[in-house]
């Protein structure tokens, strides 16, 4: 789809026909089937081969261990978690069935199974049964062309959609933010295949359109005459004096005010004034500029109703005093009507508007730039619009826009003159018209006729600047992608280096690590304010900014991913500091402070994530746990089963119990504790920091104790042991980390096929001792972000 819809014109509205609104839901709707869960090698033998050694071993080795160890909870008498082993009669019936596998292959590589009332397992029998699953279901070939993948075409969500009129037209506003949320997939809410696009957001995009329309183009120059008004704090003289809203000038007074004239040109001077009539004359005011006699008015305008009283005069650059000034004060005491004894006046405000002498440099950057041609004798007004267009609708589109796409907008500058629009608003129309296309709001990649193909350099920097910006290519990256540059290693080196130096690289601060780590849930934490009274927003936003900090120091740096865990500093200001203990931290700025030898290391031990990961009244060690196996270790435990008694039980039954003490009771049912016991001990190395992220060391005058065992037998006490055990398994948290940015850099859920590419991005990082920019690199040089599959091709 590379033309955009035929947009007919309502001038007076500036809105666009029906016919987009459904050109852009179809393109919604355009949605790819998903890569099959099993991914055969490229040579169809191989994977003949390799299925028929996968059920020799299945019958020989893995049938027998499954009926010894989990057939009595998963078998014929009994399916927990409605999980039935008995019925997987051959290699190929797993390989079907991978979401029950992978969730047992968790279950196994966590050692949260087999139970413990269950036949233990021994390390032999696990690696056999975790390395037959993984071939089984996970075989592909990394040594032929693994399968690069596909992404459905993507709408640009709410950061992205902010974040692209910003940058190609420099509003001033976010006009996404009145947008409905984006849905989330696969813990990010750039996935392609949830980003759809219902009524309700196109009508919000129609009307964000003509308000940015409005802003980048002006259509009345009287807008831009610069307006300065003074109501207060004027100079007073004489009998004139203050009165809540309005100054009173009784008998004879003055008030003045100076202002300052930008440049020389035309200017308009104001007052708004009112007056209370007596005798047979109304109130005189003279406004003048200093001493100068300018002119003078007959104020006949009601106190209720006051009436604006000018004049225009050429002014030279400089400060100006306005005088508005009484002149003919009367009073008889004798007249009949009360109300019509005391003229007086009344001045509400002074103003000085302008220049009203426009020229070309009064008007605002992007409108010179979006009108920087206009009708003449020589040039009609289709050929001026066609001129200044096609440098904005190539940005807008992400690449070079085809003739009749230019000419198809340029016809509605002309339609919208011919009907009696200016030249302006005939361009805002046209603006209207990009931002409401599709190329604009989606984000379309060319499938290929068949097999893979390499993206266009179009392609590739729309890619790298949304992963690393979330916005369009700038100038420079636009520019190696016309010239044909940008697909080689080096230049998408150099390009990324640059990228991550910029401003605009905090897009991935806060939309990846704020969802990767789980931030924008601190929004939603209410701790109780009886326990914790001290905690307020401006605690909440500092801990939210330690931890983006913290991450965009590592990026800029380009410091180690092993920061993370292992970090001796972090970012704190005066109120976040006094809340962990430091001193010698002073104002709200924040800066960064070495903590070595403190209980406090990596991003583990941030308040943030000790606060979202807590419950309102007391911390949640299975939270904790949880939290850690999930965003850091890559090894999510299973939703428990529904049957699963609530730890509240044995709270209300034991309340003078320690948790620790309450969590080993509920993990006395078996169920219970083959997740717990994993999650739990985690979530114990971090006690000694309460609900809101304070150290403590007595919990209700018990004694802390933060001391745990893994199931793989590492222990630890403490938060910074804990560390130091999930610090052996860096392999495990690069995989992790690469896992969820290669989901967010793709904007698609990973298959099993991506595990050839995630190994290829974990090693490459291991090798450049796990700098951040390896892992971002590693990532755009991959065969997924730099290519793509056609639909229904394996």
């Amino acid at each position: 789809m590379h033309n955009d819809p035929s947009i007919s014109i309502s001038v007076q509205r500036l809105l666009c026909s029906r016919q987009a609104i459904a050109v852009a839901l179809i393109c919604s709707s355009l949605l790819v089937k998903s890569p099959a869960q099993i991914l055969s090698a490229a040579d169809g033998s191989n994977a003949a081969e390799a299925l028929a050694k996968q059920e020799a071993v299945y019958r020989s080795k893995i049938v027998p261990l499954l009926k010894k160890h989990c057939l009595e909870c998963h078998g014929p008498d009994a399916q927990e978690a409605e999980v039935a082993f008995h019925i997987y009669k051959s290699a190929a019936a797993v390989a079907a069935d991978a979401k029950v596998w992978e969730r047992t292959l968790d279950m196994l590589e966590s050692q949260a199974m087999p139970p413990d009332d269950q036949p233990a397992l021994s390390e032999a029998d696990r690696k056999t049964l975790v390395d037959w699953i993984e071939q089984t279901i996970y075989y592909v070939d990394c040594t032929t062309a693994p399968d690069p993948g596909r992404v459905t075409i993507r709408r640009l969500n709410r950061a992205e959609y902010n974040n692209t009129v910003r940058d190609l037209l420099e509003v001033e506003f976010k006009p996404a933010d009145d947008f409905p949320s984006d849905d989330v997939g696969s813990g990010f809410d750039n996935i392609a295949d949830v980003l759809s696009l219902p009524p309700l957001l196109m009508e919000k995009y129609l009307a964000a359109a003509e308000k940015i329309a409005g802003q980048a183009i002006v259509a009345d120059p009287a807008t831009l005459a610069k307006v300065q008004r003074k109501d207060k704090d004027l100079l007073t003289e004489g009998s004139a004096q203050f009165q809540k809203d309005h100054y009173a000038l009784i008998s004879r007074g003055a008030i003045a005010g100076e202002f300052e004239v930008p440049r020389p040109g035309m200017y308009i001077v104001r007052a708004q004034a009112s007056q209370s009539p007596a005798g047979n004359d109304p109130a005189r005011m003279e406004l003048r500029l200093g001493t100068k006699r300018t002119k003078t008015f007959d104020v006949t305008a009601h106190r209720s109703e006051p009436a604006t009283y000018e004049f225009r005069v050429k002014l030279p650059a400089g400060k100006h005093q306005v005088v508005a000034e009484f002149l003919n004060d009367f009073y008889d005491k004798d007249a009949k009507d009360p109300k019509k004894r005391d003229r007086n006046l009344y001045v509400n405000y002074l103003e000085v508007v302008g220049p009203t002498d426009l020229g070309p440099n009064d008007y605002p950057a992007m409108h010179r730039k979006l009108v920087a041609v206009r009708p003449s004798g020589a040039m009609g007004v289709k050929d001026a619009a066609k001129r200044n267009l096609r440098p904005l609708v190539n940005r807008a589109f992400r690449r070079k826009a085809t003739e009749d796409e230019v000419d198809r907008l340029a016809g509605l500058v002309e339609e919208a003159v011919q009907q009696g629009d200016s030249f302006e608003q005939g361009m805002q129309v046209a603006l209207i018209g990009v931002l409401v296309s599709p190329q604009f709001l989606f984000r379309i990649e060319a499938d290929p006729k068949s097999g893979v193909r390499e993206l266009g350099d179009y392609e590739l920097a729309a890619r790298l600047s949304y992963f690393l910006w979330s916005s369009l290519p700038d100038n420079e990256l636009f520019a190696v992608a016309t010239e044909g540059k940008l697909n080689n290693d080096e230049m998408l080196q150099k390009q990324i280096r640059r990228m991550l130096k910029d401003r605009k690289a905090d897009a991935l601060v806060e939309n990846f690590a704020a969802q990767w780590l789980n931030l924008r849930l601190l929004d939603g934490i209410t701790p109780d304010p009886e326990k914790f009274g001290q905690f307020n927003d401006e605690l909440r936003s500092d801990m939210r900014k330690e931890t983006e900090q913290f991450f965009a120091h590592i990026m800029r740096e380009d410091r180690s991913l092993l920061d993370f865990l292992e970090a001796d500093y972090t970012f704190v200001n005066e109120r976040l500091s006094k809340h962990y203990g430091l001193e010698g931290v002073s104002g709200d700025e924040f800066r960064r402070v070495e903590l070595k030898g403190r209980p406090r290391v990596g991003v583990l031990t941030q308040a943030s994530i000790l606060t979202l990961t807590s419950n309102a009244a007391r911390t949640s060690p299975v939270k904790r746990g949880k939290w850690i196996l999930d965003n850091l270790l890559g090894s999510p435990p299973p939703d428990p089963p529904p049957d699963v008694p609530e730890l509240d039980a044995v709270r209300k039954a034991m309340p003078n119990a320690s948790l620790r003490k309450q969590l080993e009771i509920h993990r006395e049912n078996a169920v219970c504790a083959s997740c717990h016991k994993t999650m739990d001990p985690l979530g114990f190395g971090l006690e000694n920091y309460d609900a809101i992220g304070r150290w403590r060391d007595k919990d209700g005058g018990q004694p802390i104790d933060a001391s745990g065992v893994l199931p793989g037998g590492d222990k630890f006490n403490g938060s910074t042991e804990l560390v130091k055990v999930l610090s052996k398994r860096r392999e495990d948290f690069a995989r992790c980390l690469a896992e969820k940015m290669f989901t967010y850099a793709l904007g698609r859920e990973l298959t099993p096929a991506d595990r050839c590419h995630v190994d290829k991005v974990v090693a490459g990082v291991d090798k450049e001792n796990y700098r951040f920019s390896a892992l971002v690199t590693e990532i755009v040089k991959s065969e997924p972000f730099r290519k793509r599959r056609a639909e229904g091709t394996q």
